[in-house]
């Protein structure tokens, strides 16, 4: 078979890379276009059939979308939901999926009682609105979530109450969850539940974060490995029961969807059970389908059936999979067992890798050794062992004690088996052309497995995805939303400079830090395809400045930090101690002290000499980068931005990022007056207890006509200066 010209009895192959050529022309992939001319010289006679269904896709795709939007000036009340499906329970907060007279909503109860079950119908008794997009740059896409699960938008409740239970097929997933639970020990109980139904509240954030590292948390997406062992231990089974072929047939169907239901029904497990259901029935009817067309009809059925699932991860990465593991069985058939056990995981890496860097920017180089080694592991001795304690309980001692040993094994490696690769943000249309560089490797090994041309391809990929992430010829300085707090990023062009002043952080009413790194700075820092910090640069000791320093330092390369001389803050100790560990060096600059980097100036400003409070031991610093000069001032209070102003008295700037998040104790009349920007930056959180930016300081920017950027209201501010030319951009 090769891979660049098919031989199939069925024309259904065709049919899905129609929809599938139509759904990413959609998506702005315009040079797919071209296609077109491919199929018209290959079926001429029924070119406009597939143009068609192409076109057809696209509508029936922008349809489904259409339906989910709402106005922005709707809003829509809701009395009461049933909760359709619980996505995640802890002892904070609840999420599910539920339905209501509006349609299909998210919601997030912010109380662990009463505990959710599929089937409940619950009090709602609020408004819900539109979904906005994200405001961060690469962060995660809540909105676009939402949507390819046929969400309209979320629910926030802090209580509520059970009004009534109905029948759900899905409650048995808890029942047996709840089971499993009351049965088994800690460990064994929480595979069990996270291997065979789906459910991983119980997993440890440490692990999890763990598998993923390693690339092997797809053993956690219920999907064709378990359906394959399913079916192998039941046919074999049922065979030496002596139970006739129709009918063990049957009972395994039967199974499949039962055990499709229980575990969530996610696009994966659907997929998979759907093809082992239909391959039974091929068989059993002599259809003489192929894999592929099994593949295909499967597909289609699903896109009909639930179009956005399209747009789901989980779906991608179970399609894609398949059909490269389908079209590379001419070249893993010829090979021995021991080559094919080395082959396949190498071919699986291969060709997940574009959707990969897409999702996560990075790939870790050494998650191919991750599960050449960890998953068999998992399906030759864990699986089993699992099963067996399903039959025999008192075997669970034994598992316990086995799972205890592989959690340590996965701690161990996923510290010392991260290589991560920095790739940053790739578009549509890379992401498709790493594809067909793939595919044309794959064709040169068909072809002549002897050459090396294939190896010359693979080379060529990655080169051209780092010329992709280096070559970036403008200068950026964004203002990233972190709420409440201060995190501002400046870059130079073809990443010669990164430096990061303030990095943000969140605290609750209740004073318990929550981490937001992960929402922010981490998925933009990544997006951008930055490697490495070449200045951290915090500028007091707030945690709403501070408070993801140590998180970037331990994912980060960061070479030099910056920090006041003065501050007396043990959080800000407490960073520096962590930076000394880790041999970062260490730097606390002086009045008008100057750093150069890339094509950055940096010069700081504030007073040489302690301060009576922390607000007002923060750093105050210019940057000039491509005629651009931005000041950033902490948390400074007037009487500091006296004294600045009395020891530079002709400074001017561009871009004036407001102190204190506009608070009504800086940002004076005078000091702005003196300094004459062209335009006000303000970093403050949407409904912020503090009421930032103060009204004081929104006179003093109408009284001298400067205009304002929020990120409350703005989201992240980025000024990109190329050519001679800045350009602001607003992600809100």
């Amino acid at each position: 078979m090769i891979l660049l010209n098919f031989k199939f009895r069925q024309h259904v192959i065709y049919i899905v890379l129609s929809v599938i050529v139509g759904l990413l022309i959609k998506e702005g992939v315009f040079v797919l276009l071209l296609v077109g001319f491919v199929y018209f010289k290959r079926f001429p006679k029924t070119y406009w059939i597939y143009f068609l269904i192409s076109l057809i896709s696209m509508i029936y795709i922008d349809v489904a979308l259409t339906s989910l939007l709402v106005k922005s000036d709707d809003s829509v009340y809701i009395d009461k939901a049933k909760v359709i499906e619980v996505k995640k329970q802890t002892e904070e907060k609840q999420t599910a999926k539920v339905q209501t007279e509006a349609g299909l909503y998210y919601l997030t109860l912010a109380n662990s009682t009463p505990r959710l079950m599929p089937g409940d119908w619950i009090d709602v008794n609020t408004e819900v609105s539109e979904i906005t997009n994200p405001t961060v740059p690469h962060a995660f896409n809540f909105k676009q979530y939402l949507q390819s699960n046929g969400m309209k938008g979320t629910i926030y409740l802090s209580s509520t109450r059970v009004i009534h239970q109905e029948w759900s097929i899905r409650a048995y997933q808890f029942e047996l969850v709840n089971w499993i639970k009351e049965h088994y020990p800690p460990l064994t109980a929480t595979y069990l539940q996270s291997w065979f139904l789906g459910v991983r509240n119980d997993l440890s954030e440490d692990i999890s974060d763990s598998y993923a590292t390693l690339g092997i948390i797809h053993l956690f997406a219920v999907s064709g490995l378990h359906v394959g062992l399913l079916v192998g231990i039941v046919s074999y089974v049922l065979k030496r029961l002596g139970v006739i072929q129709e009918l063990a047939d049957l009972m395994v169907v039967m199974l499949l969807f039962c055990f499709m239901m229980i575990s969530g029904a996610s696009p994966s497990i659907v997929r998979a059970a759907s093809m082992a259901i239909l391959a039974k029935v091929n068989s059993r009817f002599k259809w003489n389908l192929s894999s592929l067309d099994i593949f295909s009809i499967v597909f289609l059925i699903n896109f009909i059936a639930f179009p956005l699932q399209v747009y789901q991860i989980g779906f991608i990465y179970s399609y894609w999979l398949t059909f490269c593991l389908i079209i590379c069985q001419s070249v893993i058939k010829p090979l021995s067992p021991k080559v094919t056990f080395f082959i396949i995981p190498f071919l699986a890496q291969l060709a997940i890798l574009p959707i990969q860097i897409s999702q996560d920017y990075s790939i870790n180089l050494l998650s191919y050794v991750s599960n050449l080694v960890l998953i068999p592991v998992v399906t030759t001795l864990l699986i089993p062992c699992l099963l067996i304690t399903l039959v025999i309980p008192p075997f669970s001692l034994i598992t316990e004690k086995i799972l205890s040993v592989f959690e340590q094994v996965i701690l161990v490696a996923g510290k010392y088996l991260d290589l991560r690769w920095v790739i940053g943000s790739l578009n549509l249309s890379m992401v498709i052309l790493m594809i067909l560089l793939l595919f044309l490797a794959g064709w040169f090994v068909e072809k002549n497995s002897q050459s090396k041309k294939w190896m010359i391809v693979l080379v060529s990929t990655f080169v051209l995805l780092e010329i992709v992430r280096s070559a970036q010829p403008t200068s950026k300085v964004t203002f990233l939303d972190v709420g409440q707090g201060d995190s501002t990023i400046i870059q130079s062009p073809y990443q010669r400079c990164t430096i990061v002043v303030d990095t943000g952080g969140k605290v609750s009413f209740t004073g318990e830090v929550t981490s937001i790194f992960n929402q922010t700075l981490e998925p933009y820092l990544l997006g951008e395809g930055i490697r490495a910090i070449d200045y951290l640069i915090l500028s007091h000791g707030d945690v709403d400045h501070i408070g993801e320093a140590t998180s970037l330092m331990e994912t980060f390369n960061v070479k030099h930090l910056v920090v006041p001389k003065y501050s007396e803050s043990e959080r800000l100790k407490d960073v520096i101690k962590l930076a000394k560990q880790l041999n970062v060096n260490i730097l606390t600059p002086k009045t008008n002290d100057t750093l150069t980097c890339g094509n950055q100036t940096l010069t700081f400003l504030q007073p040489d000499e302690k301060q009576a409070n922390e607000n007002d031991q923060s750093l105050v610093l210019t940057v000039d980068i491509s005629d651009l000069t931005v000041l950033l001032t902490g948390d400074i209070s007037t009487e500091v931005e006296t004294d600045i102003l009395s020891q530079y008295p002709g400074l001017k700037l561009d871009v004036y990022k407001a102190a204190h998040h506009g608070s009504k104790t800086s940002n004076s009349l005078f000091f702005l007056e003196q300094l004459a920007p062209s335009i006000s930056v303000v970093s403050s959180g949407k409904n912020n207890r503090y009421g930032h930016p103060s009204q004081e300081f929104l006179s003093t920017l109408s009284t001298l006509n400067i205009p304002l950027l929020n990120t409350q209201v703005d989201g992240t501010i980025q000024f990109e200066m190329k050519r001679g030319k800045t350009l602001v951009h607003r992600f809100h």
